[in-house]
């Protein structure tokens, strides 16, 4: 009985070990590479990458010692499905958790020259942008403007007939381009996020109304520019459109600022008699282009309008409108607002 006890006991003692050893071994081996070593290394994770092919990169570039332990730990997680493409900063310091844990949370690195496109901008904004921060030359970039079939092959949207210029299809984003990109890929790069944001339902949704993808985006350029808060974007829309259903001109400002090299200030009544196809007090429609880059809150205020018998509108002090079915109604809000845009101003001049 003594030596059957014995032998158990040693057998337990065995097991136990081998169980410790085996620990040791797996959590070695989903731990840091090398605890010692915080030298950067930068991996780039492809568009649809499977686990398989993203445990290859991270084992090629010395990230993880074991593959099949890597993928075990992932699936233990549940976030390969949040996994996002891109660059990322990781350093052999980092554990098997760790490097999910950012795989998932999309903190992507970004390298070379950071663009920011505010929304709204018009495509000389843009191309002034660019050519400051030393991406390109202006009259390339111009000609590539003026002439959307350049890009025929690459973008499909743009083989619609009344897309003449790629005024408001450069999609207003932060950007991070090389230092010798192209022009051509520079442009490129903010259609193709164009492209991605105006996603299927978008397109659904534009065929329902009957619009071409040159009209949601011309309308949506003016809603970006005379709207301030999203929430009003929707109403401006309806605005415009109760506007073209009575013909009536859509009488936006903002198209009349477009025809100059330089922002007024205040367009004047003089502005409005000015002869051009993008003066829309006196010519019917939508003028012949957008008038700027609108960003997705616009082109869905243009898709889905707000339900509104509006006819005009008037900006308040806070970035709101105040709405008005009446002409009437409308003068009383104008006088309004400049009696408390002057009540303000004189408050500001004495303090």
């Amino acid at each position: 009985m003594d030596i059957k006890k014995s032998k158990w006991k040693i057998a337990v003692a065995i097991s136990i070990a081998v169980v410790i050893l085996i620990g040791v071994f797996i959590f070695t081996q989903i731990g840091p590479y090398n605890s010692k070593n915080k030298k950067d290394i930068i991996v780039e994770i492809p568009k649809g990458a499977s686990v398989n092919a993203i445990s290859d990169v991270l084992y090629e570039n010395e990230l993880i010692k074991n593959k099949q332990l890597f993928k075990i730990v992932v699936k233990l997680s549940n976030k390969a499905q949040q996994f996002k493409a891109g660059k990322y900063l990781l350093n052999q310091t980092y554990s098997n958790q760790d490097i999910v844990g950012l795989l998932a949370s999309g903190k992507i690195y970004h390298d070379g020259i950071k663009v920011t496109i505010p929304e709204g901008s018009t495509s000389k904004e843009i191309v002034s942008i660019l050519t400051k921060n030393k991406l390109g030359k202006k009259e390339v970039y111009e000609g590539l403007i003026k002439n959307p079939k350049e890009l025929y092959e690459k973008f499909e949207f743009l083989k619609e007939e009344k897309i003449t210029s790629l005024e408001g299809f450069l999609y207003p984003e932060t950007y991070y381009f090389d230092e010798d990109s192209t022009e051509n890929e520079v442009i490129s790069k903010m259609l193709s996020t164009f492209n991605g944001m105006y996603t299927e339902k978008l397109v659904q949704r534009q065929k329902e109304l009957k619009m071409t993808l040159s009209d949601v985006v011309n309308l949506a350029s003016i809603v970006e520019k005379e709207a301030v808060l999203d929430e009003d974007r929707p109403i401006i829309a309806s605005v415009f459109y109760n506007r073209i259903k009575i013909g009536m001109p859509l009488q936006s400002d903002a198209t009349i600022q477009y025809t100059f090299e330089e922002r007024k200030k205040i367009v004047t009544y003089k502005d409005l008699e000015i002869d051009s196809p993008y003066n829309s007090y006196k010519n019917k429609g939508l003028p012949p282009t957008p008038i700027a880059s609108p960003g997705i809150k616009s082109i869905e205020g243009v898709l889905y309008p707000a339900d509104t018998d509006y006819i005009y509108f008037v900006a308040k002090l806070d970035g709101g409108n105040n709405y008005s079915v009446t002409y009437e109604e409308h003068l009383k809000n104008v006088k309004e607002y400049k009696e408390q845009r002057d009540k303000l101003n004189q408050n500001k001049t004495k303090q």
